[in-house]
């Protein structure tokens, strides 16, 4: 389901910042896989807008795991001639439509939650299915190939790699059980850096920090959590001091940094995508979504938690300087962020 406040995104902010680049894609075949996902979802309903706001023919192939319905997040474009949907498992061999022209691999179990209960289904999705698309890529000389990898390729970055650059090469634990999706998409990058220098496959990575916004699910993402809880029982109880900082990223602008990405960036380079304007505590973060919710809440921390900085310090803010110079720059705060969700929410129904 779309909501009005998505297409008000789209059509006041990114299909004008874009206009002449985005009249360019008319007739090209995009591969989307991952569709059900916040950002890949978000893109598909901006191609969308893009196609009857400008009047162009784009057509969009979108592979998801499981099958579009009257209840999937894309359930409005069921009966669009222009977009095609393929149930596919990327964990396991599956056929890639012939005549694609851009592909945005989105596909992965992007949740610690959802990544902890299938860890080898993780590893599956995020190495088999960049390898099968790369060999496409090579055989059939896409335009683009667009992986989505993550900033937890970093690991816990060390204080003084904070915020933290293209440039750092990681601090993580391979033995740790969360390393199964860290890890992979590791792999993954070399996987197309491999294929980019040795076939010239036009890859470029997005290392995406913790997007947000109209579409997202229940899913074990934080935002949501909080939202929930606080609707719900007006209060959240942190098992530590809620002092560990992040940086997030409102979708309207994710999707800017993608076409950013897309249309100025370089083959063969990783990018930071993120929102480096505002680094917050998770506690902060709570408070921002009761003033959004406009509503009375209590929020309880554990003042004589230790933490444990095995790996530094808690932190997760980006350095988007390299982004930056090719354009880029976040527009919306985390206040009218929230605000943009709640509206969002209010029309097509709050997560359970």
């Amino acid at each position: 389901m779309i909501s009005d406040i998505i297409k008000e995104d789209v059509i006041k902010e990114i299909i004008p910042e874009f206009r002449e680049e985005l009249l360019k894609l008319s007739g090209k075949n995009i591969l989307i896989t991952g569709g059900n996902g916040l950002i890949a979802s978000y893109i598909i309903d901006t191609i969308n807008l893009i196609n009857n706001e400008l009047e162009i023919p784009i057509k969009v192939y979108i592979i998801n795991k499981n099958p579009n319905n009257e209840n999937s997040r894309l359930s409005h474009l069921i009966n669009n001639s222009n977009f095609n949907f393929i149930s596919a498992d990327v964990g396991k061999n599956f056929k890639v439509p012939e005549g694609i022209n851009i592909i945005i691999h989105a596909a992965s179990r992007a949740n610690p939650k959802s990544f902890l209960e299938d860890p080898i289904d993780t590893i599956d999705a995020n190495v088999n299915g960049v390898r099968i698309l790369l060999e496409y890529a090579k055989d059939n000389k896409v335009e683009e190939f667009i992986f989505f990898s993550t900033n937890e390729v970093y690991g816990n970055p060390l204080e003084e790699f904070i915020p933290t650059p293209e440039s750092y090469t990681g601090n993580i634990d391979p033995l740790d059980e969360r390393a199964c999706y860290a890890e992979s998409k590791r792999f993954s990058e070399t996987l197309c850096m491999t294929f980019f220098r040795k076939y010239g496959v036009p890859v470029k990575i997005l290392r995406i920090l913790l997007a947000y916004g109209p579409g997202m699910r229940h899913d074990g993402k934080v935002v949501t959590d909080f939202f929930v809880k606080l609707r719900k029982d007006g209060k959240i109880n942190f098992g530590d001091k809620g002092d560990s900082k992040r940086s997030f990223c409102y979708i309207s602008d994710m999707t800017r940094a993608i076409f950013y990405v897309m249309f100025n960036g370089k083959s063969g380079e990783a990018y930071n995508l993120g929102n480096d304007t505002e680094n917050i505590t998770i506690r902060s973060l709570a408070e921002n979504i009761g003033r959004a919710l406009g509503k009375d809440y209590t929020i309880e921390v554990n003042e004589n938690f230790e933490s444990k900085k095995i790996f530094g310090v808690n932190n997760r803010h980006p350095d988007i300087s390299k982004i930056k110079n090719i354009g880029f720059s976040p527009k919306i705060s985390l206040s009218e962020g929230l605000l943009r969700l709640k509206k969002h929410y209010e029309e097509v129904g709050y997560p359970e």
